[in-house]
């Protein structure tokens, strides 16, 4: 999996491609479909393959898929796409609309996918990994609908012993009596791979009610993780009793997932979220934390050879 500034190794994704072109265009605004093929010039002098089958395809195959990648992208994020194919379909374009608030949340999310989130993940300040943590709670609030309510339960939250956090999760969802710890392990977790939760009361405040538990990941490397939270075991773990119903599991990602991948991912991982999922729900994320994106990504862009949002 590639990272920028570099380009796409040996038998990347279509997807990878795709994100290969938009930075691309953000970079050097438009990017060509000839422009994107000669800097993967090495995929047409050795066949590569985008499936795991391992059939090869040239790099001007692979650079059309990645078009119909990035149009398929267009039609899952709506007004939320900040790129733009041309009428044949062979150049790619940066939109500016300093109004669209989404633009900015796709750039971050895209941002979040290919820069090195071990080592580069600190811009103006701001911890890119916890912010997703952040948009993702308001994220699954939205996807809930009217009367969601939704919190960050990971380490982006409010700093709190890990006991502090499953009582106040406890007393804000009206279930779960608060944390127990049947062993001893309960005074070194952190989170229990749980980043955040959402649910919906009823006015009668009783239990039995829509509980979702979240995990969120930048990056590429998540797919040993898509099983590591399982709500049924967390509660069981650290609550006095259990939700009448088991939280859903949900799992947060920048990348934008391809299609081919996608069935065998949400299998494991629950409700997927993925780039345009996120861009499709983030209609109402709050100020406070559309301000940290927009300095997260412009401070990200600058240290990595982009222009400004």
């Amino acid at each position: 999996m590639f990272k920028w500034p570099g380009t796409p190794s040996p038998r990347p994704g279509v997807h990878e491609i795709a994100d290969f072109a938009e930075l691309s265009a953000w970079q050097k605004d438009p990017a060509s479909s000839t422009a994107i093929a000669q800097a993967l010039a090495r995929f047409g002098e050795t066949g590569y393959s985008h499936e795991p089958s391992g059939e090869e395809s040239d790099g001007d195959d692979l650079t059309e898929q990645a078009y119909l990648e990035i149009e398929r992208r267009r039609e899952a994020c709506g007004d939320g796409y900040p790129f733009i194919l041309d009428q044949q379909g062979y150049t790619i374009r940066l939109l500016r609309d300093s109004l669209n608030e989404r633009y900015a949340v796709y750039k971050y999310l895209l941002l979040a996918t290919r820069l090195n989130m071990k080592d580069n993940r600190q811009h103006a300040g701001i911890d890119g990994t916890h912010l997703l943590e952040e948009l993702a709670a308001e994220v699954a609030k939205e996807y809930l609908g009217a009367r969601a309510e939704s919190l960050v339960f990971g380490t982006a939250a409010v700093a709190a012993s890990f006991r502090d956090k499953v009582n106040d999760l406890c007393s804000k969802i009206g279930e779960g009596g608060g944390f127990t710890d049947r062993g001893t392990t309960g005074r070194q977790e952190r989170d229990g791979k749980l980043d955040i939760v959402a649910w919906k009361n009823f006015a009668d405040r009783q239990a039995g009610k829509l509980i979702t538990f979240g995990q969120c990941k930048t990056g590429t490397d998540y797919k040993d993780t898509l099983t590591q939270l399982q709500p049924d075991s967390f509660c069981k773990k650290w609550m006095r009793s259990q939700p009448i119903v088991n939280p859903v599991r949900m799992f947060f990602i920048s990348e934008a997932l391809s299609y081919d991948h996608w069935y065998n991912i949400s299998s494991d991982a629950g409700i997927l979220f993925d780039r345009c999922r996120i861009i499709d729900f983030c209609d109402s994320v709050t100020p406070e934390t559309l301000g940290k994106i927009k300095s997260w990504t412009e401070a990200a862009a600058k240290d990595n050879d982009l222009p400004a949002p």
